[in-house]
């Protein structure tokens, strides 16, 4: 199919992302790369405001209501925007609008080139365990017309033992596919690139902004190195698959410049009132919090840090009594209250259980390297971060010594969470990221992004003093500056050409696909053809039959793997094979109004193994009559009750 299916899901992606809290902010009186990287925050924030009163009141989910939320929004943005701009007049910043504009293009173009070979084809799925439920819960939210994080766990727990859910990412996704009519599998595609081109470089850009200034080989730095390391965002689309957390971390690092800005640690004035920018961070944390907790949480500790820097700052000034206990007070509450969320967003243990599986030594050293999952250096990177980190030590001051320590804590939290030994220890510090390194390591190009790009303006400030000789001494310098960056820009090329290519096999379809085959593929679009509106479909979600849903807007027995499933559900699926009437099954099937089954075989998603008898040798079975086969993917149809 090609790409061009998925230019109007792409556009309407990223206007749902951009336009309303664009418009927000300016209102806000942000300017701007200030405006363009909150654009995105303050959208997710008004979306998923509009998630939490639309089943209130009895409306269904569509732009609509995103639309009614965004004007509201705006007009409450701009009374506060009017009100900080009588009361605390801002000074206008110094900005580099081409630099930035060309940062941001180059980021998306490399991004989006990228992830377009990834996904190979725009309705190819990621062939992992989590888009069972992904690909499937914006299905449930298009059929129930509610994308509340209150309500999206009950297509997996209809008793309401999974009352909250992190749906922010589904909701967008509904959005783009309810709007277009497109399919789920096109608009998860287009949403991913959009948020992946334009979200992630106008985020981290301000963070770079913000943390180490606005030079403009800082900003075009910045753009070329957001795009070329594979751990983020190219890992989060391609483990789990965790598109909720590729989200809320793609908004983090605005939310996080805000709050860096905000604390007094900014390395250029940016004109905003404290006022503003207040209110810019409490607007952008709803939009991370209900993407992922996960995210929320890495805000919570990489703010604490920032405000350590700041109370250590301001002891620091010789404060009279009367202030250092005032602020003494404020930041031990702070603490207090970090400690209580750290505590409470924790995931539920059994969801905590992911081993230790290297040395220190290792994880120290993918780490520094950014090779966590596909063992490539990104060279260009890390050279350029070794070089950043020197010239900010350089600098002896707090502020150039807060980009080390955030990054610092993150590695320590990733050498923690994948080679610690002592479990409590570990669980205590890396339980709120599920103890999962993958997790943790996808925090580090957000704080490796803008160290590197002050390495980048060092390395070029170095380059042109050595270029300045004469004579031949300056043709055997230029000759070595130009071999030695052949050597890292084609280290740099192939780890995001293999990255790229490992990627690639797990979005594309196969006859041997971990999710859904060739044939599954082929029987799951006659579905909607062959079988009733009302129909409910029976089959294992491990091997992928639960996607009817998803694919063919069919019910299903098993939506996901993990879900809580009735008496008669579990019935069927132990005891349908030898269904007859009167028999106990038969009734369960009455009561379920099950209809069809699909057999999509035994090869299941990683590798495992769940006996469902019932689903078992249906081809001798009387209880079910074969509807429709391709290859070894069936469709039978209830018959035997």
């Amino acid at each position: 199919m090609s790409w061009i299916s998925a230019l109007l899901p792409l556009i309407t992606a990223a206007a749902l992302l951009a336009a309303p809290g664009y418009l927000i902010a300016r209102l806000l009186s942000l300017r701007g790369l200030w405006a363009w990287a909150f654009a995105a925050p303050a959208s997710v924030t008004v979306i998923v405001l509009a998630s939490l009163w639309t089943p209130l009141v009895g409306i269904r989910w569509t732009v609509l209501p995103v639309a009614v939320t965004a004007v509201v929004v705006m007009v409450i943005a701009g009374i506060l925007g009017r009100l900080l701009r009588s009361s605390e007049p801002a000074t206008p910043s110094p900005h580099t609008p081409r630099a930035t504009v060309w940062a941001l293009v180059a980021a998306g173009v490399l991004l989006s080139l990228q992830l377009i070979l990834i996904v190979g084809d725009p309705n190819n799925i990621s062939q992992t365990f989590d888009n069972i439920f992904h690909l499937n819960a914006v299905r449930y939210i298009m059929d129930t017309g509610s994308a509340s994080p209150l309500t999206v766990g009950g297509m997996t727990s209809p008793e309401g033992g999974l009352w909250f859910y992190p749906d922010g990412w589904h909701a967008f996704v509904a959005l783009v596919a309810e709007t277009t009519g497109t399919s789920i599998m096109i608009a998860s595609n287009a949403s991913m690139i959009a948020v992946a081109a334009l979200v992630w470089p106008a985020s981290v850009l301000l963070l770079t902004r913000v943390m180490v200034g606005g030079h403009p080989l800082v900003t075009l730095t910045a753009g070329v190195v957001a795009a070329i390391i594979p751990v983020f965002p190219i890992m989060l689309i391609d483990y789990g698959v965790l598109y909720p957390y590729f989200l809320a971390l793609s908004l983090l690092p605005a939310v996080l410049a805000a709050t860096i800005e905000l604390l007094g640690f900014g390395s250029s004035a940016s004109g905003l009132s404290k006022g503003t920018l207040l209110i810019a961070l409490l607007g952008g944390l709803p939009g991370v919090i209900i993407a992922h907790p996960g995210a929320f949480v890495a805000w919570i500790v990489l703010a604490i840090v920032t405000a350590g820097f700041a109370y250590v700052k301001f002891v620091l000034g010789s404060p009279a009594r009367g202030a250092l206990i005032r602020n003494t007070v404020f930041f031990a509450l702070a603490l207090a209250l970090a400690a209580v969320a750290w505590t409470v967003l924790k995931p539920a243990e059994e969801a905590r259980g992911w081993p230790v599986d290297q040395t220190i030594g290792q994880a120290i050293g993918q780490a520094i390297t950014l090779s966590p999952t596909y063992g490539n250096v990104s060279w260009v990177a890390v050279v350029l971060l070794v070089i950043g980190t020197a010239g900010l030590i350089r600098r002896r001051s707090l502020s150039s010594a807060l980009p080390i320590a955030l990054y610092l804590v993150v590695v320590v939290l990733y050498v923690v969470s994948s080679a610690m030994v002592w479990p409590e220890l570990r669980d205590l510090l890396t339980g709120a990221w599920y103890n999962n390194a993958p997790r943790l390591a996808a925090l580090l190009p957000m704080l490796v992004v803008p160290i590197a790009a002050f390495g980048g303006l060092i390395l070029f400030r170095w380059i042109r003093g050595l270029l300045a000789t004469e004579g031949a001494r300056r043709r055997v310098v230029a000759g070595g500056i130009v071999g030695v960056g052949v050597v890292l820009l084609g280290g740099q090329l192939y780890a995001n050409q293999q990255a790229v290519r490992f990627v690639a096999a797990v979005y594309a379809y196969g006859d041997e696909s971990r999710l859904i085959s060739f044939d599954e593929l082929e029987l799951l679009e006659r579905l909607s053809e062959e079988t009733p509106e009302d129909a409910v479909i029976a089959g294992s979600a491990w091997t992928g039959a639960g996607l009817a849903y998803a694919y063919a807007d069919r019910h299903v027995t098993m939506p996901h793997t993990l879900t809580s499933l009735s008496e008669d559900q579990q019935l069927i699926l132990d005891d349908l094979a030898d269904a007859e009437p009167g028999s106990a099954v038969c009734d369960a099937v009455e009561r379920t109004g099950t209809s069809y089954v699909l057999d999509f075989g035994t090869q299941e998603i990683h590798g495992a193994r769940h006996d469902f008898a019932g689903l078992r040798r249906l081809a001798a079975s009387d209880a079910v009559t074969l509807v429709d086969a391709e290859g070894r993917a069936k469709l039978y149809e209830v018959t035997g009750c």
